[in-house]
């Protein structure tokens, strides 16, 4: 099949599955199809499933991995249960092995996806938590109570920057705004150049397809700029079909004062709305985990001098969602790049070879991965009794952040602090 005549009808599929709109499925396909990262059934002439392939670069300007973005995987309901899907995802894993991806992730859309990824060898990797605003929140006074807590001679200064920043919306389609649209673009790009862990980075062409089609999905991207024109902030944001909810799907920021300011922007737009704002855990340190304030004003409230500031107290076991799922399909090139991020990591494990009765002995020190294959033979009963399967420490290096320290006083692997965002998803 040709592939115009197959871009065409992986776009129908998709619209039939997923209903989407054709200016969004024409952006996808215009830019991302390639003939070579899909796979696709086809039965009696018919396309009757598919999906397509979306490659992306991890990690910073020093440290890279690829991974293939799975997405618009799709079966036409009458050929549903015979397998096809199960059958495509192999296809695919092969092609981007051979293409030299070290992993393929997608995002399921539900408990039974997850659960159908998970038996087809897939691991949970990717992790968020929403921070929930109500409609009455005020940012403003939460950004003095958090120049409160830190009070010092700078704090007027911190104060006077703050009524200093100016926010814009992104209009794409005027080209008065190309200028602005160039200058978030840099900005997000050196932000992720020099970001830590296993995050996605992207390129300009990426960004700039990611905010058009985050204003073809009738959102809108805030941008937060200082006194010399500088881009501080940049938020995604799209209201929810029930139009009581403004979701944030990903913030960038420079400061702490360019947050507060983005947020008083949204919730000034969208008044009468709760808001959403999506965490990937990687994003959170510690303190931040465990600790987050949160100012309120109440219209019908007395007014005091003071501000009143709650605390809310996560748990990552209880709060923390599973957004995204990775399969593994060159583990130690996985292995390698922590190494080279964690040059403190020492440790030695075990795993199953690509043959029966082999295993590799994957040994990190000094920031460096060195490979050693055994056989039976080379194995002590102890060293026997501890080989685990190349899943298993898939599901360990791309556990969540608090499982760490149990984890790592066992085998000395941290979590990898994976990281998506900002898909077009």
């Amino acid at each position: 099949m040709k592939d115009t005549e197959l871009k065409k009808r992986l776009s129908q599929l998709w619209k039939d599955t997923f209903h989407d709109s054709d200016e969004y499925i024409s952006l996808i396909f215009d830019n991302y199809f390639d003939e070579n990262l899909c796979a696709y059934e086809v039965i009696d002439g018919e396309v009757v499933a598919g999906l397509l392939g979306v490659p992306y670069n991890f990690g910073n300007s020093d440290n890279k991995v690829s991974g293939l973005y799975l997405c618009g995987l799709a079966t036409k309901p009458k050929y549903r249960s015979r397998g096809l899907m199960t059958k495509l995802l192999s296809e695919i894993n092969q092609k981007a092995k051979e293409g030299g991806y070290a992993f393929t992730f997608l995002i399921p859309a539900d408990m039974g996806l997850r659960k159908y990824y998970h038996d087809r060898e897939y691991v949970n990797a990717f992790y968020r938590i929403i921070d929930n605003y109500t409609s009455v929140h005020d940012f403003d006074i939460e950004y003095e109570a958090v120049l409160q807590e830190h009070k010092n001679k700078a704090i007027d200064i911190k104060r006077r920057y703050y009524a200093s920043l100016k926010v814009e919306e992104i209009n794409i389609d005027s080209p008065e705004n190309d200028d602005l649209v160039n200058a978030v673009i840099k900005m997000i790009m050196e932000q992720e150049s020099s970001q830590d862990g296993l995050q996605i980075i992207h390129s300009e062409k990426d960004l700039y397809n990611i905010i058009k089609e985050n204003i073809i999905s009738s959102g809108t991207v805030f941008v937060v700029h200082n006194s010399n024109g500088e881009v501080t902030g940049v938020a995604f944001t799209t209201v929810a079909e029930n139009g009581t909810v403004v979701n944030i799907h990903k913030m960038y920021v420079s400061d702490i004062a360019s947050r507060y300011k983005a947020m008083s922007a949204i919730k000034t737009k969208f008044e009468q709305m709760a808001i959403k704002h999506y965490v990937s855990t990687v994003e959170m340190d510690r303190k931040a985990l465990w600790s987050r304030s949160y100012g309120s004003y109440m219209a019908d409230a007395a007014q005091v001098p003071t501000i009143s500031v709650t605390e809310r107290v996560y748990s990552l076991a209880d709060h923390a969602k599973v957004y995204g799922m990775v399969k593994v399909l060159d583990l130690p090139e996985i292995l390698k790049f922590q190494a080279n991020v964690r040059r403190d990591l020492k440790y030695s494990i075990l795993a199953k070879g690509e043959y029966e009765y082999t295993f590799d002995k994957f040994d990190v020190r000094d920031g460096k991965l060195f490979i050693k294959q055994l056989s039976m033979d080379n194995l002590t009963p102890s060293q026997a009794a501890y080989v685990m399967s190349k899943r298993d420490i898939c599901e360990i290096v791309f556990r969540r952040r608090d499982t760490d320290n149990l984890v790592t006083e066992a085998f000395g692997i941290p979590s990898i602090n994976a990281s998506i965002s900002l898909l077009l998803d």
